[in-house]
């Protein structure tokens, strides 16, 4: 959920898939962070945060996916 993640992700990925990756909050449909913080450095706050966020991204998500399959 974040650039380390995502880099990560890409060091392994089979060829020609690289394309396929992104981060969560890419699915967002409200302006907002690009990566998902670590909750530990804000407290309880921040785990409250987190979930906001990763809320967010995952109703934009499922939007883009419904649109993929046509519904």
């Amino acid at each position: 959920m974040d650039e380390d993640n995502l880099s990560e992700l890409e060091r392994n990925c089979p060829p020609g898939l690289a394309s396929r990756l992104g981060l969560l909050r890419d699915f967002a449909p409200v302006p907002g962070p690009r990566e998902v913080p670590d909750p530990y450095d804000g407290g309880a706050d921040g785990f409250e945060r987190v979930l906001d966020l990763v809320e967010e991204a995952c109703d934009g998500l499922v939007a883009e996916l419904r649109r993929r399959l046509g519904e």
